[in-house]
């Protein structure tokens, strides 16, 4: 009996280990980036100001000399691409504070290889020290001018 008392308490032992194991901080540049997916995606100047109001830093927006011109910015992608696919097409770059990825259009097939022109790039840039804000405003822009340059 208590040969088997030790065996459960072995057992639950275990698989506490396991499940904290498997706890792991959520990766908060591919929680922007798909908010940013929603947000192109829904393609309103009420869901960039939600974006901006989210991950922009409270330092950063007091600094936002005019917020217009980055509503503006973002407006531009969203209209050059329109609604993007909820997958990663291609991870490029991945580091503690950077993600860089590239995006297809919706309904553009991953097969055959899809033209640089249907590619949006996107690069988030958080802070070092507080992983929940951008460092800077996201870098994003088509592949085919990265590739121009």
């Amino acid at each position: 009996m208590k040969y088997e008392k030790n065996r459960i308490m072995k057992l639950i032992w275990i698989i506490t280990l396991l499940s904290l194991s498997n706890l792991q901080e959520p990766d908060l540049k591919k929680e922007i980036l798909k908010d940013w997916i929603a947000t192109q995606n829904d393609g309103s100047n009420e869901a960039i100001n939600q974006f901006i109001d989210t991950w922009f830093s409270p330092e950063m927006r007091e600094k936002m000399k005019n917020r217009d011109e980055h509503i503006a910015f973002y407006r531009q992608i969203i209209d050059e691409f329109g609604d993007m696919q909820d997958i990663i097409y291609k991870e490029v770059e991945y580091t503690d504070t950077r993600l860089k990825v590239e995006l297809l259009k919706k309904g553009m097939p991953l097969v055959p290889e899809p033209s640089p022109e249907d590619i949006l790039v996107v690069q988030i840039d958080v802070l070092k020290d507080n992983p929940r804000y951008l460092s800077r405003g996201l870098g994003m822009g088509a592949l085919i001018c990265y590739i121009k340059k």
